[in-house]
């Protein structure tokens, strides 16, 4: 438990990391690019050091895990670390939490798996939930808003495809081709500038500081305790375990961004992320008493 909530720890830090760094001069294509180089390199190490002999995955596979990184992490994580240059970091992460509702309705429409009582009445607290947090927002920050939601739904999708990757390798090894997927990604797109974009990569000690710490701390040792938590506890009390994360994220910007605490925000997160442990250990007990 302590391994994962460690592991929620350095993901929460992730959005605190990106903001210092957007001050200090990179913008978010600059800094995404260069933390998913910086983690990258770093897991190729760790990789070779960990599975020493192990080869190289086939070439159908290898471009099937760029694919997933490229087109998965790196949109998904570029909409929401886009969104947080003007919106607080607590209210983007309690509103990206409608992600389960996404799943949900993408598992209805393409395997016909129609949502339970308990998926019904905790996505109605979810909502309810993300609906008092977005009232936070100014109205200035619609767009940021629907980014956020954007990357909601493209994370969805994300794990469809990351579930399929993931039954064809060692967990490792498909984690780290994947993350180098989002980092070659992020390169594209830094280098063809799509749809008027720019970048603004580090240009001083500071935004390299705050950037290398994100690649590592805020992505490197959140997955590799993940991995070892999840091998000790298993995916479902991982699951609740890691709802702690946005409880993280606000607290983070509470003491290092300074973003103000409100009743309704306060209400908000404690609605989106009190239905998704709610709907962790309902949906466990209906299956123990299918079990047994």
């Amino acid at each position: 438990m302590i391994l994962v909530m460690m592991s929620s720890l350095g993901f929460s830090i992730g959005p605190t990391l990106a903001k210092y760094a957007y001050d200090a001069g990179a913008n978010p294509l600059g800094v995404m690019t260069t933390r998913f180089t910086i983690a990258s390199l770093f897991m190729l190490l760790v990789r070779q050091v960990m599975l020493r002999g192990a080869p190289i995955p086939k070439p159908g596979l290898m471009l099937e895990m760029f694919a997933v990184g490229a087109l998965g992490i790196t949109t998904v994580s570029f909409t929401y670390f886009l969104a947080i240059e003007t919106i607080d970091t607590g209210l983007a992460i309690v509103i990206w939490y409608c992600n389960p509702l996404v799943v949900v309705f993408l598992y209805w429409i393409f395997y016909k798996r129609r949502p339970s009582r308990n998926i019904n009445i905790s996505l109605f607290f979810t909502i309810t939930g993300i609906a008092i947090t977005t009232g936070q927002v100014k109205g200035g920050s619609n767009g940021a808003i629907a980014l956020v939601l954007i990357s909601a739904f493209l994370f969805a999708l994300y794990l469809l495809g990351l579930a399929n990757v993931l039954k064809k390798i060692d967990l490792l090894s498909g984690v780290t081709f994947i993350n180098v997927g989002a980092m070659l990604g992020y390169w594209l797109v830094s280098a063809t500038l799509p749809f008027g974009l720019t970048v603004e990569f580090p240009a001083n000690v500071a935004s390299w500081s705050y950037i290398a710490a994100f690649g590592l701390f805020g992505t490197v040792v959140p997955f590799m305790f993940s991995f070892a938590g999840m091998k000790r506890v298993g995916p479902s009390l991982l699951s609740v375990i890691t709802t702690i994360e946005p409880v993280l994220a606000i607290i983070m910007g509470i003491i290092f961004l300074g973003e103000p605490v409100t009743t309704q925000r306060v209400i908000g997160a404690t609605f989106v992320i009190g239905a998704l442990i709610a709907l962790t250990l309902l949906e466990n007990r209906d299956e123990a008493k299918v079990q047994a």
